[in-house]
């Protein structure tokens, strides 16, 4: 395209499919092939970015070649030299390339020597943010050879803000109708309770996904808390190692994550039982990640529920002989006959962590056997 923006029958084509692409998240890869295409060539793409760990959210690109697209995924987006200087500016602003990093910078930098300069030196553009917060961002841009930069990139940032309204209008109302789905989704298929808290993090503790229910414990704060970078931490000790064991687990490639903990709730309201497993996108029909921003890829689902199916004596039991919430439950499970290596698998912990949370158990409540740790728990509940 010369040095003119889209043409109107162009401008209308491309806002259809940006509104279809709230419905069908397949169409966000058809506009992209559509604006290069209407562009004369520009390299056009969509970008997540969590800032303050530099962590990307995925590529979806068009015009590029797909192998430098599944290299960006797995190594360079951590690197991009553009993301940084992006980040630091108000959504809805067109921002050249040059304006996000300099040239003269950019051209010693690793991602421009092994991804931007092999695909034809790709280093002029530019784009807008389409969503930021305080943590992460959502941006679009387009990449052009510095050969054709003179020729193609002043009507490319006019077509950047021509488009980018619409692009922020379809995020919100994707957003908000992907966490809709996802709930339905998890309802649908029994992963969840009606009124569960429901958080998706990634393997780094990144909040993902959260429904209502979940942003109000978030900021209600006595049970989950944000630490203004993003990552999600449990304030009861117990339920935070439990978190911590997943994340590894998720991290280092494990089949299956599979934990339940029970949580101590604020003194005048309910304690809480959460579940923590394996999210495995493909097995939904919906996304939870707006955009589809190449984050498709394992999650952990965390629901937090009011502990309707807790024994009401593990109370009694925890305040007499102060136990911790994991040492009520081992005991309360060694009552209901169940093994240390059961209740390892159950709570996804080591069985070495079971017998120390057993030892423990019996020496706050003054026993030596298993056998008579069961009975006393028994007489708790009779009490």
């Amino acid at each position: 395209m010369p040095d003119e923006p889209i043409s109107l029958a162009d401008y209308a084509n491309l806002t259809r499919l940006i509104y279809a692409a709230v419905f069908d998240q397949n169409c966000w890869h058809g506009f992209l092939e559509e604006l290069t295409r209407v562009t004369g060539g520009v390299r056009t793409h969509l970008f997540g970015y969590d800032i303050p760990a530099g962590l990307s959210l995925g590529l979806t690109a068009a015009g590029y070649d797909p192998g430098y697209i599944d290299s960006y995924n797995d190594y360079y987006g951590e690197i991009n030299a553009w993301a940084p200087g992006f980040a630091t500016h108000e959504a809805g602003v067109v921002i050249p390339s040059q304006h996000m990093c300099s040239k003269q910078t950019l051209f010693e930098t690793e991602f421009y020597n092994d991804w931007v300069r092999p695909q034809e030196n790709v280093a002029a553009g530019g784009g807008a943010l389409i969503f930021k917060d305080e943590t992460r961002l959502i941006a679009f841009g387009g990449n052009i050879r510095l050969k054709d930069e003179e020729k193609l990139e002043a009507a490319w940032l006019q077509t950047v803000g021509l488009v980018t309204p619409h692009l922020q209008q379809a995020f919100e109302i994707s957003r908000a109708l992907a966490g809709q789905s996802l709930e339905r989704d998890l309802l649908l298929n029994g992963a969840v309770a009606g009124d569960a808290a429901i958080l998706l993090l990634a393997e780094n503790g990144f909040l993902l996904h959260a429904n209502p229910t979940g942003l109000q414990l978030l900021q209600e704060g006595t049970v989950l808390r944000d630490d203004h970078a993003g990552r999600i931490h449990f304030q009861d000790p117990a339920a935070a190692e439990q978190l911590a064991h997943c994340r590894l687990a998720l991290a280092t490639g494990r089949p299956t994550v599979n934990c339940r903990v029970p949580i101590p709730g604020p003194e005048s309201g309910p304690d809480y039982m959460c579940r923590m497993v394996v999210f495995e996108p493909e097995m939904h029909a919906v996304s939870p990640f707006p955009l589809l921003l190449g984050y498709w890829r394992r999650a952990l689902l965390v629901t937090i529920s009011p502990a309707r199916d807790v024994d009401p004596h593990g109370h009694r039991l925890r305040n007499r002989y102060g136990l911790t919430e994991a040492e009520t439950a081992i005991s309360m499970g060694i009552a209901n006959g169940k093994r240390p290596d059961e209740l390892a698998d159950e709570r996804g912990v080591s069985i070495h962590t079971i017998r120390n949370q057993l030892k423990a158990a019996m020496q706050k409540t003054g026993v030596s056997r298993q056998s008579e740790l069961a009975v006393l728990v028994t007489k708790a509940r009779q009490s």
